[in-house]
């Protein structure tokens, strides 16, 4: 077992996320953080829709289930990393939602993205 499979899914995920902005970029990292990007775009854009004619919280998870396509290309970005396997993916995802469904929930706050 590495190292990496024995951190908690928070402190992996507080690695993960932020690799896609470390600089040097390559064609890898930016094709990551393009996904990221689109993926955070596919939630906002459901989830203000959804937050016009339900509750926010259900608008949430509308948000979630509408945009698996745009996460799960995402992660398998992520997977790619010589830093996280599959297995670390897995267990960071649902961290990561969790993540996400906090940010989407406060965003009117003015709180920091995911």
């Amino acid at each position: 077992m590495t190292t990496l499979n024995r951190l908690p899914a928070a402190v992996l995920l507080a690695a993960i996320v932020p690799l896609c902005w470390m600089a040097p970029a390559t064609a890898r990292d930016s094709d990551v953080g393009a996904l990221h990007a689109s993926w955070r775009g596919c939630l906002h854009r459901n989830f203000d829709l959804q937050a016009l004619v339900t509750s926010r919280t259900l608008a949430v998870e509308s948000a979630v289930k509408s945009c698996r396509s745009s996460e799960a290309a995402y992660l398998a970005a992520l997977s790619t990393s010589p830093l996280v396997d599959d297995e670390d993916v897995s267990r960071v995802r649902p961290a990561l939602i969790q993540r996400a469904k906090g940010w989407l929930l406060s965003k009117a706050s003015g709180t920091r993205p995911l």
